[in-house]
């Protein structure tokens, strides 16, 4: 229980701010990047493109990840151990 607790404190007040601060400070050089020619809704158009394309990219590849991590954990030797036990 402690050891859950834990995670969720690391995981709620130090790896999502951290992840909030690197996204905050990509898309600000982005704009300041994309922005050099003072065109701004350029530059926002472009920044939210970039943006949504790398959420897209990263949930398409979740399906195939999470197929291919339960192929090998039914694979192991202890998960197969663990599922004849409960036979």
């Amino acid at each position: 229980m402690l050891k859950y607790v834990g995670d969720c404190l690391l995981t709620q007040y130090v790896i999502l701010p951290l992840t909030f601060v690197s996204w905050r400070s990509m898309v600000t050089l982005y704009d300041i990047i994309l922005a050099a020619d003072d065109d701004a809704l350029k530059a926002d158009i472009v920044s939210a493109s970039i943006g949504l394309g790398l959420c897209i990219i990263c949930f398409a590849v979740e399906i195939p990840l999470a197929r291919v991590s339960a192929l090998s954990l039914l694979n192991s030797t202890a998960v197969t151990v663990c599922r004849l036990e409960l036979r």
